[in-house]
């Protein structure tokens, strides 16, 4: 009626035994792709331009207020020398 505990126990540590060795080939493949993946992502990498610069900013305020001065004041020079 009652299976013999060493015939039961060797069955029991033979399925473990293939459970152990099926999960470490899952994991040696796991590692495999994961060492793919990496080797394809250096190559993207590799594969891309250098970043552009950022653009250079735009000129100020102040700059334009000089600048917007300058042509006020030549204007206002060649204005009154013409008359």
């Amino acid at each position: 009626m009652y299976r013999d505990d060493d015939a039961a126990r060797a069955e029991r540590a033979h399925a473990l035994i293939q459970e152990i060795a099926d999960l470490e080939r899952k994991k040696v493949a796991q590692a495999a792709a994961d060492q793919r993946l990496a080797a394809a992502r250096d190559e993207l990498i590799a594969l891309q331009p250098p970043a552009a610069p950022p653009p250079e900013r735009p000129p100020g305020l102040a700059t334009h207020l000089l600048v917007f001065g300058a042509t006020a004041a030549a204007t206002f020079l060649g204005y009154t020398l013409l008359l």
